[in-house]
């Protein structure tokens, strides 16, 4: 017999979901073999060490300061998937992908979809228009 997600399942993808999206902690929210994928740049992180870095990177080297402003957070018992709408906000600091810092703000609008396995992220997709990202960077 199926399991029925229950809305204390629906309650915890939201939280594991939302609660990364606002500290970006992977030691707390992600599983130690977990998969990150920054699909417009065709990039695959392997791991809690790679991934901490692709974070490192991104709100701390590259862009600062960083943040992540959420819209939208849908979850989903069933599938356990999390999905995040949110808006990232930074100045370009610091080299990102080989190009040299612009110190030009970037506020560009991203989709996260986060499958939940227990209390941890197992995989997630980053969704975002590449372009519209160079282009603001002045690229």
């Amino acid at each position: 017999m199926a399991q029925i997600p229950t809305t204390a399942t629906t309650s915890r993808v939201r939280e594991v979901t939302a609660g990364f999206s606002k500290s970006h902690n992977v030691d707390a929210y992600f599983a130690d073999d977990a998969e990150y994928d920054v699909l417009p740049l065709g990039q695959h992180y392997q791991g809690k060490e790679q991934i901490k870095g692709l974070f490192q990177v991104f709100y701390r080297d590259a862009f600062s300061p960083a943040r992540a402003e959420i819209q939208n957070v849908i979850a989903d018992a069933e599938t356990r998937i999390g999905v995040l709408e949110f808006t990232f906000k930074g100045k370009h600091v610091g080299a990102q992908l080989g190009f040299p810092a612009t110190n030009k703000e970037v506020e560009l609008p991203m989709v996260a979809v986060y499958h939940v396995d227990g209390d941890r992220i197992r995989k997630a997709r980053l969704y975002f228009d590449a372009a519209a990202f160079m282009r603001q960077l002045g690229m």
